[in-house]
Protein backbone atom coordinates (compact mmCIF):
# COMPACT_ATOMS: atom_id res chain seq x y z
CA UNK A 1 0.00 0.00 0.00
CA UNK A 2 2.88 2.47 0.60
CA UNK A 3 3.95 2.19 -2.57
CA UNK A 4 0.88 3.17 -3.98
CA UNK A 5 0.57 5.96 -2.10
CA UNK A 6 4.38 7.01 -2.76
CA UNK A 7 3.95 6.49 -6.78
CA UNK A 8 0.63 9.23 -6.62
CA UNK A 9 2.56 11.59 -4.22
CA UNK A 10 5.03 11.51 -7.37
CA UNK A 11 3.03 11.93 -9.93
CA UNK A 12 1.37 14.80 -7.90
CA UNK A 13 4.53 16.42 -7.08
CA UNK A 14 5.93 16.04 -10.86
CA UNK A 15 2.34 17.32 -12.16
CA UNK A 16 2.86 20.41 -9.97
CA UNK A 17 6.32 20.94 -11.33
CA UNK A 18 5.24 21.27 -14.73
CA UNK A 19 2.24 23.12 -13.67
CA UNK A 20 5.24 25.42 -11.84
CA UNK A 21 7.67 25.42 -14.78
CA UNK A 22 3.99 26.19 -17.61
CA UNK A 23 3.56 29.28 -15.20
CA UNK A 24 6.75 30.36 -14.38
CA UNK A 25 7.10 33.31 -17.19
CA UNK A 26 5.54 36.62 -15.80
CA UNK A 27 2.84 38.01 -17.77
CA UNK A 28 4.49 40.65 -19.36
CA UNK A 29 7.13 38.38 -20.55
CA UNK A 30 4.49 36.28 -22.16
CA UNK A 31 3.16 39.21 -23.39
CA UNK A 32 6.42 40.03 -25.12
CA UNK A 33 7.01 36.61 -26.61
CA UNK A 34 3.48 37.32 -28.14
CA UNK A 35 3.80 40.50 -29.59
CA UNK A 36 7.10 39.38 -30.54
CA UNK A 37 5.81 36.73 -32.58
CA UNK A 38 7.78 33.93 -30.45
CA UNK A 39 5.86 30.90 -28.83
CA UNK A 40 6.33 30.44 -25.23
CA UNK A 41 7.27 26.53 -24.51
CA UNK A 42 6.45 24.68 -21.31
CA UNK A 43 10.14 24.09 -19.61
CA UNK A 44 10.84 28.29 -20.57
CA UNK A 45 12.53 29.87 -17.77
CA UNK A 46 12.28 33.46 -17.33
CA UNK A 47 16.07 34.02 -17.98
CA UNK A 48 15.79 32.18 -21.57
CA UNK A 49 12.36 33.97 -22.13
CA UNK A 50 14.34 37.03 -22.00
CA UNK A 51 17.58 36.30 -24.30
CA UNK A 52 14.66 34.69 -26.90
CA UNK A 53 13.21 38.47 -26.69
CA UNK A 54 16.35 40.27 -26.81
CA UNK A 55 17.08 38.33 -30.16
CA UNK A 56 14.48 39.15 -31.72
CA UNK A 57 14.75 42.88 -30.79
CA UNK A 58 17.93 43.10 -31.90
CA UNK A 59 16.95 41.14 -35.25
CA UNK A 60 14.41 43.94 -35.91
CA UNK A 61 16.45 46.91 -35.36
CA UNK A 62 19.08 45.79 -37.30
CA UNK A 63 16.00 44.95 -40.23
CA UNK A 64 14.89 48.24 -39.16
CA UNK A 65 18.25 49.91 -39.46
CA UNK A 66 19.10 49.24 -42.86
CA UNK A 67 15.49 50.29 -43.72
CA UNK A 68 15.99 53.42 -42.41
CA UNK A 69 19.55 54.22 -42.93
CA UNK A 70 20.36 57.49 -44.76
CA UNK A 71 16.09 58.51 -44.35
CA UNK A 72 16.41 61.44 -42.04
CA UNK A 73 13.03 63.11 -40.53
CA UNK A 74 12.85 66.87 -41.17
CA UNK A 75 13.16 67.49 -37.55
CA UNK A 76 16.56 65.39 -37.45
CA UNK A 77 17.58 67.89 -40.24
CA UNK A 78 16.56 70.93 -38.70
CA UNK A 79 17.90 69.92 -35.23
CA UNK A 80 21.39 69.20 -37.45
CA UNK A 81 20.84 72.15 -39.43
CA UNK A 82 20.51 74.73 -35.84
CA UNK A 83 23.54 72.75 -34.75
CA UNK A 84 25.56 73.20 -37.60
CA UNK A 85 24.02 77.24 -37.84
CA UNK A 86 25.33 77.14 -33.92
CA UNK A 87 28.94 76.56 -35.05
CA UNK A 88 29.34 78.61 -37.86
CA UNK A 89 27.55 81.52 -35.88
CA UNK A 90 24.05 82.27 -37.56
CA UNK A 91 21.65 82.76 -35.31
CA UNK A 92 18.25 80.95 -36.08
CA UNK A 93 14.84 81.74 -35.39
CA UNK A 94 12.37 79.36 -33.42
CA UNK A 95 10.11 79.31 -36.06
CA UNK A 96 12.60 78.81 -39.07
CA UNK A 97 12.32 76.10 -41.19
CA UNK A 98 15.18 74.08 -42.81
CA UNK A 99 15.83 75.39 -46.06
CA UNK A 100 16.42 79.03 -44.51
CA UNK A 101 18.62 77.89 -42.02
CA UNK A 102 20.46 75.79 -45.05
CA UNK A 103 20.45 79.28 -47.02
CA UNK A 104 21.77 81.67 -44.08
CA UNK A 105 24.07 79.21 -43.10
CA UNK A 106 25.32 78.60 -46.76
CA UNK A 107 25.65 82.64 -47.08
CA UNK A 108 27.32 83.10 -43.74
CA UNK A 109 29.49 80.47 -45.20
CA UNK A 110 30.66 82.50 -48.44
CA UNK A 111 30.87 85.26 -46.39
CA UNK A 112 33.50 83.76 -44.25
CA UNK A 113 35.51 81.88 -47.20
CA UNK A 114 35.90 85.61 -48.50
CA UNK A 115 37.77 87.08 -44.88
CA UNK A 116 39.75 83.87 -44.71
CA UNK A 117 41.20 83.34 -48.60
CA UNK A 118 44.87 83.09 -47.19
CA UNK A 119 44.24 80.99 -43.96
CA UNK A 120 44.94 77.63 -43.78
CA UNK A 121 43.79 76.82 -40.70
CA UNK A 122 40.23 78.36 -40.85
CA UNK A 123 39.99 77.16 -44.87
CA UNK A 124 40.19 73.55 -43.55
CA UNK A 125 37.37 74.32 -40.70
CA UNK A 126 35.50 75.81 -43.45
CA UNK A 127 35.50 72.95 -45.74
CA UNK A 128 34.14 70.90 -42.89
CA UNK A 129 31.52 72.82 -42.69
CA UNK A 130 30.78 73.38 -46.09
CA UNK A 131 30.78 69.22 -46.30
CA UNK A 132 28.16 69.06 -43.61
CA UNK A 133 26.01 71.89 -45.15
CA UNK A 134 25.97 69.97 -47.94
CA UNK A 135 25.10 66.42 -46.81
CA UNK A 136 22.11 68.55 -45.00
CA UNK A 137 21.24 70.17 -47.79
CA UNK A 138 21.63 66.52 -49.81
CA UNK A 139 19.28 65.00 -47.58
CA UNK A 140 16.87 67.71 -47.26
CA UNK A 141 16.43 67.62 -50.77
CA UNK A 142 15.75 64.09 -50.96
CA UNK A 143 13.25 64.18 -47.80
CA UNK A 144 11.51 66.61 -49.83
CA UNK A 145 11.45 64.35 -53.12
CA UNK A 146 9.89 61.37 -51.16
CA UNK A 147 7.09 63.48 -50.28
CA UNK A 148 6.35 65.08 -52.75
CA UNK A 149 6.53 60.83 -54.61
CA UNK A 150 3.95 60.15 -51.29
CA UNK A 151 1.69 62.75 -51.95
CA UNK A 152 2.11 62.14 -56.16
CA UNK A 153 0.93 58.60 -54.64
CA UNK A 154 -1.93 59.48 -52.49
CA UNK A 155 -3.57 61.74 -55.27
CA UNK A 156 -3.70 58.84 -57.50
CA UNK A 157 -5.57 56.67 -55.35
CA UNK A 158 -7.62 59.35 -54.59
CA UNK A 159 -8.27 59.50 -57.95
CA UNK A 160 -8.43 55.95 -58.57
CA UNK A 161 -10.94 55.62 -55.50
CA UNK A 162 -13.33 58.26 -57.04
CA UNK A 163 -13.57 56.77 -60.36
CA UNK A 164 -14.49 52.99 -58.94
CA UNK A 165 -17.23 54.60 -56.75
CA UNK A 166 -18.41 56.51 -59.65
CA UNK A 167 -17.68 60.01 -57.57
CA UNK A 168 -16.32 61.69 -60.86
Amino acid sequence: MSTSISAVNAGSSAASEAVTKKSSLSNSTKNELEALGITATDGMTESEARQKIAEAREEQNAQNGGEQQGNSSESEILADAKTLAAQVGVSVASDADVSEILDDIGAELEVMLEEAENNPAILSQLSSFLSQLTNLDDQYDSLQSAQSSMYAAMNMVSTNNKIALGLT
